[in-house]
């Protein structure tokens, strides 16, 4: 028998062997490639929402600067951490960090601290039946100054405070009734006239929202309503200025 002969079969079962090597490795290799074809699809996805994220991020940051600037304008000094972005970029940076985050959380959170102490938005829900400045007395219909603006209500409706503050009178005024006066930070007093019952008394802490009293119609009045006023550093203030966070102050 020939050398040939002998060595032919187990050339042809390395050769066999061989090929099939060839063809799991061209599979495992198709595999790879598809699995980091996945991966690269999955990391441009983050990358794209990365930057979304950074660009809703910035957007927050210049509301805050912009929102202390309009309490700056008014008077309210007030020190506001203004985070500064651009940590996002570059955007294969697929984790925020932390300590910004914080940092902006803070700011939101102070921003949200101090507009609880200003007397922003309504003291009940109720029509706008007379506005702040001059205006007929519904008494003896001579021309008088208007102190604050009057809310229809009905009998008892509760009345809130508008701010965080302290109560430093709660009793009888003439011409308001049964009142009651709360003073806020930053110079603010907000005053609830005609009311029904007070519910507060004096040097009694108050939080934005609490109910201080239902509303009547003691005191100089023609109707159940509430008599609302706005003085600051003891000037009276518009409380339109303050009062509508939308268009109306109707349910």
């Amino acid at each position: 028998m020939s050398i040939s002969k002998i060595y032919t079969p187990f050339i042809t079962v390395v050769a066999v062997f061989s090929l099939f090597l060839s063809f799991k490795n061209i599979s495992e290799i198709k595999q790879l490639k598809s699995q980091l074809k996945e991966k690269d699809e999955k990391i441009a996805q983050l990358k794209k929402e990365k930057i979304t994220l950074a660009l809703k991020v910035k957007a927050i940051e210049e509301k805050i600067k912009k929102a202390n600037k309009t309490l700056r304008r008014k008077g309210i000094k007030i020190k506001i951490p203004e985070p500064e972005g651009g940590i996002f970029i570059p955007a294969e940076n697929i984790k925020p960090s932390d300590i910004y985050l914080k940092s902006l959380e803070k700011s939101i959170s102070k921003f949200v601290s101090v507009i609880s102490d200003i007397p922003v938005g309504v003291p009940l829900y109720g029509r706008l039946t007379s506005r702040f400045g001059y205006r007929r007395d519904p008494f003896n219909g001579r021309l008088a100054f208007h102190t604050g603006i009057d809310l229809k209500a009905t009998y008892k409706q509760p009345v809130r405070a508008t701010a965080n503050g302290v109560v430093i009178f709660s009793g009888w005024k003439r011409g308001y009734g049964k009142v009651v006066i709360i003073r806020h930070k930053y110079g603010f007093e907000t005053i609830y006239a005609h009311l029904a019952w007070k519910r507060v008394g004096i040097n009694q802490p108050v939080k934005a929202g609490d109910i201080i009293g239902y509303a009547g119609s003691t005191g100089r009045s023609t109707g159940v309503h509430l008599h609302y006023e706005i003085r600051r550093y003891g000037k009276l203030v518009n409380p339109l200025k303050l009062l509508y966070l939308n268009n109306t102050n109707t349910l």
